[in-house]
């Protein structure tokens, strides 16, 4: 049996994306995909790649930190890594997120705000990836005329606490003119943005905006208010490592290479909607729509939890929202099925109770008339 390990960090959400990427090629190339937890390896990955004997590896940046998960551990395999920060000093197989689209796609969604100062917040370690987005981050605000501050998390103490941190953080807050803009380098440190927000009684997103990177739904849909975010296509870059990996197979000779993802999706919550306060319930209902829409909710049922009149409901989320009740839960669901479709293998006719629908012919009938194509078309024409 031709086997591929996915040697991957659970602390993240995005490995189970990648991973479905790696699967869809694995099965045209006939390899079996065994998905390994670096965290739960007690003596390094030499025991598991003398048990698997891999015809090749698929290694996230982060594992080369653990003990006995280095570079040199994987010198002797066919190993593609993920990494934005170099994983060794010699030439590698690699797929690395093109920071510049991302980036850029965060700014856009900071500077529809209309605001006039912006801060980007580092992660805690000092990563090259991270400083990689801060400079892109300034030279889009030079470009702009627009006032870029920094915040460099990194620098702290070394006995610094989580409590003495979010003191520095809200100091950097503080000092920015208002109203303003965050970036954060993810969306890990978007939620320490938001807390520190909370704390000094900043309204987000009337005094400030948010935007994080990744889109961890996990996260995402469960700060207060919802976080904004840039969703890389990790599917695909596992397709793209996947390729890779059996480019690299067939030729023996081919030289290293560092391929990069740039497909990126705005997903846009509460921290970067900018309304009036007058429109809270209109701002909640919409996080309530994108939570529960394909869970089956009527415009009804939202006009129940806003609280008002249906008339009042509708035209106050309209003002918000730029659309009807009932068009932004149909959107929410298409918006679903476009994703469950990217899954290999998954069954057109098997996603309607996933996407809020009572039978297929309901879904298959409003994803053709907001599209303009079947379900079956645009899977032929998305795939990647």
């Amino acid at each position: 049996m031709k086997t591929v390990l996915y040697f991957y960090e659970n602390a993240f959400s995005m490995w189970r994306c990648r991973l479905s990427g790696i699967i869809a090629v694995a099965r045209e190339e006939g390899w079996y995909v065994s998905p390994i937890d670096v965290g739960e390896l007690e003596r390094g990955v030499g025991p598991v790649l003398k048990y698997w004997k891999p015809i090749g590896v698929i290694v996230e940046g982060g594992v080369v930190r653990y003990k006995g998960c280095s570079a040199d551990a994987f010198a002797n395999q066919k190993a593609i890594y993920y990494a934005n920060t170099a994983v060794t000093d010699k030439p590698y197989f690699g797929i690395r997120h093109n920071s510049v689209g991302i980036v850029k796609a965060a700014i856009r969604e900071l500077l529809n705000s209309g605001f006039g100062a912006y801060g980007y917040v580092h992660h805690r370690t000092k990563a090259d990836w991270s400083l990689e987005r801060e400079a892109i981050f300034r030279q889009e605000m030079a470009a702009c005329g627009r006032q870029g501050r920094v915040f460099k998390s990194w620098r702290r103490p070394k006995d610094e606490d989580n409590e003495a941190f979010g003191r520095r953080l809200e100091a950097f807050i503080a000092d920015m003119p208002k109203p303003c803009g965050i970036l954060a380098v993810n969306d890990e440190m978007a939620v320490h943005v938001l807390r520190a927000a909370d704390n000094m009684g900043i309204s987000v997103p009337r005094d400030m905006v948010v935007m994080g990177i990744d889109n961890d739904e996990l996260v995402c849909e469960n700060t207060i208010p919802t976080l904004s975010s840039i969703s890389p296509d990790f599917e695909q870059s596992g397709k793209l490592a996947a390729r890779l990996l059996a480019r690299r197979l067939r030729n023996p000779e081919m030289k290293p290479v560092v391929l990069e993802f740039d497909s990126t999706r705005l997903v846009r919550r509460s921290s970067t909607r900018k309304v009036e306060r007058a429109d809270i319930r209109a701002v909640r209902a919409l996080d309530f729509v994108r939570a529960n829409a394909c869970k089956g909710i009527s415009a009804a049922d939202v006009i129940r939890e806003m609280g008002l009149k249906a008339r009042t409901a509708e035209k106050r989320f309209r003002e918000v929202a730029k659309r009807s009740i009932r068009e932004e839960i149909i959107a929410v669901r298409i918006e679903r099925a476009q994703d469950l479709l990217r899954t290999p293998g998954v069954s057109v006719d098997a996603i309607y109770p996933q996407c809020g629908y009572g039978d297929p012919r309901s879904l298959r009938a409003a994803f053709t008339r907001e599209v303009g194509c079947s379900l079956s078309q645009w899977r032929s024409r998305n795939r990647t």
